[in-house]
């Protein structure tokens, strides 16, 4: 019941949050993304980070919250209940909050660079039109790390999952 506390008040948070509040998670993304080859992006005070190049901006709701609470979630539901004792559950409720924010700031810098290139590609793949590509490969990016790291937490702690 903690973890799910926890999770709610995250996403109350982040529903009224804006851009200076969501720094803590929208700047390493960027900052990967640029790595990734997104190129640069430069910090618009109170609003997002933008790719004058490309013409493409990183705004509050690009921030990868809602990503994050599920992963935490996941691995909490998942996971917690093969702890025994208070304490070794609050440990792997903390723990997971940090692989959760991990895996945001990783999933959410390979998806911003993807998203990046295919905008400034124009491209189409069948019936997905240009303009929506980028968000069809944001979600496959995304799914294929929750898979990834609930597989990895489940060989970790070496149990089978609820």
């Amino acid at each position: 019941m903690f973890a799910l506390g926890l999770a709610l008040a995250l996403k109350a948070f982040y529903s009224r949050a804006g851009f200076d509040e969501l720094r803590w998670v929208l700047d390493p993304a960027v900052r990967l993304a640029e790595w990734l080859g997104a190129g640069p992006f430069e910090r618009e005070a109170h609003h997002g980070w933008l790719n004058r190049a490309r013409r493409f901006e990183v705004v509050p709701a690009c921030a990868g919250v809602n990503f994050l609470v599920v992963v935490f979630l996941s691995l909490c539901l998942g996971f917690a209940h093969l702890r025994a004792g208070v304490a070794a559950r609050l440990a792997f409720v903390g723990a997971s909050a940090l692989v959760a924010y991990t895996a945001t700031i990783l999933a959410n810098g390979a998806r911003l660079a993807i998203a990046v290139r295919l905008h400034a590609s124009g491209v189409s793949v069948g019936p997905l039109p240009a303009d929506q590509l980028p968000a069809a490969a944001g979600i496959a990016v995304f799914f294929l790390v929750l898979v990834l790291v609930y597989t990895t937490a489940s060989r970790i702690v070496g149990a089978t999952p609820r």
